[in-house]
C-alpha cells in the first residue's frame, strides 16, 4: 500500500497559535468553537487507520486530506483510495448524537442533549467531490474509471438514521467498520480493471502534484489586526510566561531556564498568523528585541532564504512550517 504521510491540517496549529497570542480578544470563544471542530475532524480521519488495515494492502493507494483546484474553486477529499478498478471518495465525520439523514430538504441534522442542528448534506457534498476529481482526471488524460463516494461516520456511539426511502443515505452512509464490507462489494460490481499499478502511480504523482494544502491567515478569516497579537517569545515550559533577551540566550525569570533558541519557535508563529516574509524591524517588534542589529544575527544565523538588499531584506520563513 502507497499512502501520504496524514498531517494535522496546519489550520489547527494557526488557531493554536492564535488563541495563544489572543487572550482576551472578544472573538476567543467562537476561534476555540472552530479549532474544536477541526480537532475533531482531524481524530476522526485518524480513527479510520485501524480499518484501513483490513483493505487488501497491495492492491490500494492512499491520499488523505487532498485539496485541487477546479473550475476556479477548491475541492477537498478527507481520503481517496486508488484501485486498479475503481477509485473511492470519502467523506469523514466525527459527529456525536442521533443523526438524521433528510433527502427532502438535502440536509443532515444532529439532535445532541436536547438540541438539534442542521449540517449540509454531506452526501451532495461527496457526489460534488466525485464529479470534480473525475474532470481533474479526465482533464490529465487518465482512462475514465468508476468512482464510487462514501459517507463514514466514526463516532462508534452515534446513531445514524433516515427514511427507508432515502437511497441515498442507505447505500452511501456507512459507520467505520462496514468499510471492508462496502470495499468488498465495489470489488465485485467493477471487476474489469481499468489501470496497472504503473498507472495508478501515475495518478498519485499527479493527484499530489496538484494537492494545495490550506493554509487561510487566521487574523484575516477573524478580522484581527496585527496590533491586538501579544509580542515576545514565550518561555516553553511555563507556556504563558515571556523570555528575556540575556547574553545571546533567553532568559525565563520564571522558571529561571535559559533558551537559546525560543526565538525560532516565536518566529514560527509570526509566519502563520502575520506573513511568512520578516524585515529586521518586524523581528526586532515582534520578539521584542532591543535592536535591529540583534534581530539580524538572530535571522542570518538560522541561514534562512531572503531576497532584497540591507534595509529592505526579507527573511522568507516558509522552512519553519511543516506543510
Amino acid at each position: 500500500m502507497i499512502k501520504n504521510d496524514r498531517k494535522p491540517p496546519i489550520i489547527i496549529e494557526s488557531l493554536s497559535v492564535l488563541l495563544k497570542r489572543i487572550p482576551t480578544n472578544p472573538r476567543r470563544k467562537e476561534i476555540e468553537d472552530h479549532l474544536a471542530k477541526h480537532k475533531a475532524g482531524f481524530r476522526g480521519e485518524q480513527s479510520l487507520d485501524y480499518f484501513y488495515r483490513y483493505l487488501p494492502q497491495d492492491e490500494i493507494i492512499l491520499l488523505h486530506n487532498m485539496r485541487i483546484l477546479h473550475d476556479e474553486y477548491y475541492f477537498q477529499i478527507d481520503t481517496l483510495i486508488l484501485t486498479p478498478h475503481f477509485f473511492i471518495v470519502l467523506e469523514i465525520k466525527n459527529i456525536s448524537g442521533h443523526i438524521y439523514f433528510d433527502h427532502l430538504f438535502s440536509q443532515m441534522i444532529r439532535t445532541s442533549e436536547g438540541n438539534k442542528e442542521s449540517f449540509d448534506d454531506p452526501i451532495q457534498q461527496v457526489h460534488r467531490q466525485a464529479y470534480h476529481l473525475s474532470e481533474t482526471l479526465k482533464l490529465h488524460k487518465i482512462p475514465f474509471i468508476p468512482i464510487e463516494s462514501l459517507v463514514v461516520i466514526t463516532n462508534p456511539k452515534s446513531l445514524v438514521e433516515s427514511a427507508t426511502s432515502h437511497k441515498d443515505a442507505i447505500a452511501k452512509v456507512i459507520k467505520s467498520a462496514d468499510l471492508k464490507t462496502k470495499f468488498e462489494l465495489f470489488k465485485e460490481k467493477h471487476k474489469e480493471q481499468i489501470l496497472t499499478k504503473k498507472d495508478l502511480r501515475k495518478v498519485n504523482k499527479i493527484l499530489v502534484k496538484l494537492h494545495t494544502p490550506y493554509h487561510p491567515n487566521v487574523c484575516n478569516l477573524y478580522q484581527i489586526k496585527q496590533t491586538e497579537l501579544l509580542k515576545g517569545v514565550f518561555c516553553p515550559e511555563c507556556e504563558n510566561s515571556f523570555l528575556l533577551r540575556r547574553k545571546r540566550s533567553w532568559l525565563c525569570t520564571d522558571c529561571n531556564h535559559t533558551y537559546p533558541k525560543a526565538h525560532v519557535s516565536a518566529l514560527k508563529d509570526y509566519a502563520l498568523l502575520v506573513s511568512t516574509e520578516i524585515t529586521n524591524r518586524e523581528c526586532k517588534e515582534f520578539l521584542n528585541l532591543s535592536s535591529s542589529s540583534e534581530a539580524y544575527h538572530l535571522l542570518s544565523g538560522l541561514q534562512l532564504p531572503y531576497s532584497g538588499y540591507r534595509k529592505s531584506r526579507k527573511y522568507h520563513l516558509h522552512q519553519l512550517i511543516e506543510i
